[in-house]
């Protein structure tokens, strides 16, 4: 708390993210013009932070959860170069719900962190998050939040041109290369068209040292740790001998009988200060052990190992991240007819995607044969590789003078290919078909009330394929019910909404070809019904039109995921042989949250408090067990509390000639911590949840001169001190800052269109950068130093 205050204080005379745009009252004169920047909208509204398209132009990346991980509150999962999700408050996979346009997006990366969300970046208008529980609006997997990205591949107005375009070439350094291009144009006076395609390489990453954590070859730290030689993938060559530096005396009798009773090196040391000597029946003084060393542990550090050698599964090379590939490419078209009450359109997406993982597996584990010489174990690199085909409709009709305002119904049907490789070798594939369909109906503002009511329906059915399956065939459905009411009374508003959902999940426990593990893998594969209650309230008192302060309370509700349930057999891509249990009860989460801000002139402040008490929190818990090269890992529930502090500040200033400019900074720090009185989860975790995200702080400049803009922002990442455990207590990575960078200029002479041409500079002091969060952390940092250049016409 003493840190942020501070920080407060500071940053008022320094500056926030100009990333971020705080906390709006209502609007007032402003002596500067609004720089473009992330957009916290003014109504309460979940704490709906909206990221613009000239806001992503500049903390774009390669994936959806490095691209907002600028955005304070949020980090990216970094499951290597080429796949991470977002972190929302330390939750993620199927706690945080991602959406495109209000609707479900192929979900796998909830339950396998090594696919990417189905989003084609070049595409997106912008993107608006959630911080806290969406549950109301989007159902239980928003328990944790929400990224809702708005596309406009169904076209919803009339261009102001007859065509409009836009095209993007970039090379980077250390980014690949990428292309993009989008149009829209006019069919007839209420048709509308567009279409766009998109595609993107890389052949490697590089990075400013080793891949693997140095720690990976210490020999005081891998040589009794399995797990941590299993995170590293190294093979130890190792053999337990006698700690004798724990041991304060030398046993004087054991020295005069050594070969008369043939006794050894663990006869010869002792705890004893004497020894008794039979032959007179006195005891005398033992000498004391020069080697003794205090504090140790007499049971757990009787022994210690004596590392003879340190492996590599596969040996990598210095400077580069191994198996960082990455392609993929995307096509859309789509029309819609567009009225003065009414419109009506449809578009079809094909997005395909092949990249590594910085990981290694074994396509087949060898049969054990005491008759003959072992075969060599053979590792290859995992790949993943995705295929998806998207239709989507949407019509939406206006009314006057009547009680509805308008009304709105949605349709995205997916259906992909999702398939983990070793090398190019199918070890699985899911094949997901998924439906989902939205009816919004918005009321009309009748004095101090408005608000939007509707039905949502989900139905997905997976099934595998390969010798390597994790999970059986399964089918979902999901229904909810939602309203959200606002009441503005001017000085103070009002939040009331609540969602009933019905959830049920199905394993197919006939499918032959589904080979399951000698552990847990899912229990019985039992059908599970789920009603899930969702229940949001949040009040805003409005200062004087000077500042705000604001309370809310979320009461949200999430039905068990099909992995969590039914999962069970090797999962090579987590290095886990992955255990469900489908006696698993609904999580519940119950969140208050408490912030304030001010608005004067140019400067703004604004901070928020949270605290969410979960029953049933379902996390992937050790065992203590290893089977061949995999962890056993089995799915289990318990109570766990979560709090946090965020801190924004910004200051705007016009210098006239010299340009608009604004300066900001931010501070984070969230905490999960286990309340269960479970000594089974104390021993294998720890009181806090392995792999948070660590605190950290940043600043930020974005300003325009004359036709030129240029944005700058430094994020410090902290060395965790909430640290759990793996079994083994979890090690902290080093502290790290990243600094990243854009100019662009803008050249309006030409008569067809606008250029902008730009240089993108990302790591730019070159950090060796491990996410705390990060699962293959001892695997694969961050990027290196990258610098890109590239040119947009918009026509």
């Amino acid at each position: 708390m003493k840190k942020t205050i501070f920080f407060l204080m500071g940053s008022s005379l320094m500056y926030c993210p100009s990333l971020l745009k705080a906390q709006k009252v209502t609007p007032e004169k402003k002596a500067v013009k609004d720089i473009e920047s992330v957009e916290v909208k003014g109504k309460l509204n979940h704490n709906l932070i909206n990221v613009s398209r000239k806001t992503l132009d500049f903390i774009q990346s390669n994936t959806l959860g490095e691209t907002l991980s600028k955005i304070p509150g949020i980090q990216n999962s970094g499951y290597g170069p080429n796949s991470g999700t977002p972190v929302i408050r330390s939750l993620s996979g199927n706690r945080v719900k991602v959406l495109e346009n209000g609707m479900s997006v192929n979900d796998l990366s909830g339950i396998s962190p090594d696919f990417n969300t189905d989003i084609e970046m070049n595409s997106v208008q912008s993107i608006n998050i959630y911080k806290n529980s969406a549950a109301v609006l989007f159902g239980g997997k928003a328990i944790g939040g929400a990224i809702d990205i708005e596309t406009d591949y169904v076209p919803k107005q009339l261009p102001s041109k007859n065509l409009n375009l836009r095209a993007v070439l970039e090379g980077g350094s250390n980014s690949g290369q990428r292309q993009a291009l989008s149009a829209k144009g006019v069919i007839s006076k209420n048709w509308v068209w567009t279409v766009g395609a998109a595609n993107q390489k890389q052949e490697i990453v590089r990075i400013p040292g080793k891949s693997k954590d140095s720690r990976c070859f210490d020999p005081q730290l891998v040589g009794f740790n399995s797990i941590l030689q299993s995170l590293c993938q190294i093979d130890v060559n190792s053999r337990n001998v006698l700690n004798t530096s724990l041991f304060p005396y030398i046993s004087q009798f054991a020295l005069d009988h050594m070969e008369e009773y043939g006794l050894s090196e663990g006869d010869l040391y002792t705890f004893n200060a004497t020894y008794y000597n039979p032959s007179d029946g006195k005891y005398y003084p033992n000498p004391k052990n020069d080697k003794y060393i205090s504090g140790q542990d007499p049971i757990k550090d009787r022994y210690r190992s004596e590392v003879n050698s340190i492996k590599d599964y596969v040996e990598t090379k210095d400077g580069t991240i191994p198996n960082s590939h990455s392609e993929s490419n995307s096509f859309y078209v789509g029309t819609s007819y567009i009225g003065k009450s009414f419109y009506a359109g449809g578009a079809y997406q094909n997005s395909y995607s092949y990249f590594g993982v910085p990981g290694y597996a074994i396509y087949k584990i060898p049969g054990n044969s005491h008759a003959a010489p072992q075969p060599k174990i053979e590792y290859l690199p995992i790949n993943i590789r995705s295929l998806s085909h998207k239709a989507m409709l949407e019509t939406g009709y206006t009314f006057n003078n009547f009680p509805i305002s308008s009304i709105k119904l949605n349709y995205m049907g997916v259906f992909s290919k999702n398939a983990e490789l070793l090398e190019r070798h199918r070890a699985n594939e899911f094949s997901v078909n998924q439906h989902n369909g939205r009816l919004e109906i918005n009321q009309k503002k009748l004095k101090f009330l408005t608000g939007t009511t509707g039905l949502e329906v989900q139905y997905r059915d997976m099934k595998g394929e390969g010798n390597q399956r994790y999970l059986p065939n399964t089918i979902s459905r999901e229904t909810g019910v939602f309203t959200m009411q606002h009441l503005d009374f001017k000085f103070i508003e009002f939040d009331l909404g609540y969602r009933n959902d019905h959830v049920q999940r199905r394993a197919d426990g006939t499918d032959k070809e589904y080979i399951r593990s000698r552990g847990l893998s899912g229990g019985q594969l039992s059908d599970r019904n789920f009603t899930l209650n969702q229940f949001h309230a949040a009040g805003q008192w409005n200062i004087l039109k000077k500042g705000f302060l604001k309370v809310q309370y979320n009461y949200s509700e999430r039905a068990p995921e099909v992995n969590e349930l039914y999962a069970g057999n090797n999962h090579f891509a987590i290095l886990t042989e992955e255990n469900g249990d489908d006696s698993l009860e609904k999580e519940t989460a119950k969140t208050l949250e408490i912030g304030g801000g001010i608005n004067l002139k140019n400067l703004r402040l604004s901070a928020n408090w949270y605290h969410t008490t979960y029953k049933n929190y379902i996390y992937l818990a050790h065992t203590g067990i290893s089977r061949e090269i995999y962890l056993v890992k089995e799915w289990r529930s318990d109570d766990t509390e979560i709090n946090g502090i965020e801190a924004e500040a910004a200051y705007k200033i016009d210098l006239n000639k010299l340009g608009k400019w604004e300066i900001g900074g931010y501070y984070d720090l969230v905490r999960n911590i286990s309340t269960a009185d479970s000594s089974i989860r104390k021993w294998s975790d720890g009181d806090y949840m392995p792999n948070m995200p660590t605190s950290r702080f940043g600043f930020s400049l974005t300003g325009t001169l004359q036709k030129l803009s240029i944005n700058v922002a430094l994020d410090h990442y902290l060395k965790q001190k909430y640290l759990g455990k793996n079994i083994n207590p979890e090690l902290p990575m080093p502290a790290f800052s990243l600094l990243n960078a854009r100019v662009s200029y803008k050249d309006s002479t030409f008569n067809f269109g606008e250029m902008e041409y730009y240089i993108v500079g990302n790591n730019l002091l070159n950090s060796e950068a491990r996410l705390q969060n990060s699962q293959l952390k001892f695997l694969s940092p961050l990027p290196g130093i990258n610098i890109s250049v590239g040119v947009k016409v918009t026509i």
